[in-house]
């Protein structure tokens, strides 16, 4: 497990990556994942750089965990919210196949799941999936979330907050 100096490193870097989106205007459920972006970045960086197959089994573990719950529930709370928007629709679409694409390079059978943490592959498909998941961040906090927070607006944005929290506790229940 990170120790307690990684812990507060990745969460200083969540706390950074809030205020800069605070001040770019976004809101509620917005706000808040930009800050768990921020975090799952610096764990990722942070584990790209060990090549110790027990430090990658135990960090990957609980980092498998964070992605698969974040996207399980911006699917079920953020962005059915977005999709009857025909303002959002198609960054819906575009968010939907991102998320395809970062799941598939999990989950077996031939994604990081299926490789031995010990191995380069693995190495080389985790920065893969660090590339994707950059990607997919710099696609909702440069585009969906501020073009979502124009259109729901603040009071929309916090209730989307309680309602994602609660979807992201209950699918990392089912993951765990």
């Amino acid at each position: 497990m990170p120790n307690t100096l990684e812990q507060l490193g990745v969460k200083a870097v969540g706390t950074v990556k809030a205020v800069k989106a605070g001040f770019n205007g976004l809101r509620g459920v917005f706000l808040h994942l930009a800050e768990e972006h921020g975090e799952v970045i610096a764990m990722m960086k942070h584990l790209s750089n060990s090549k110790d197959a027990q430090v990658r089994r135990e960090h990957y573990a609980k980092l498998r965990v964070e992605l698969l719950a974040h996207e399980r529930a911006e699917l079920a709370e953020l962005y059915p919210a977005l999709a009857h928007l025909e303002s959002t629709r198609a960054l819906v679409a575009l968010h939907d196949r991102e998320a395809t694409q970062l799941e598939s390079a999990i989950r077996e059978p031939f994604g990081i799941d299926a490789l031995d943490p010990s191995s380069d592959a693995w190495g080389l498909a985790f920065d893969r999936l660090l590339v994707l998941v950059e990607q997919h961040v710099a696609l909702e906090e440069g585009e969906i979330f501020p073009k979502a927070q124009a259109v729901l607006g603040e009071t929309a944005a916090e209730a989307l907050r309680t309602r994602y929290e609660a979807a992201n506790i209950s699918a990392k229940k089912q993951l765990a």
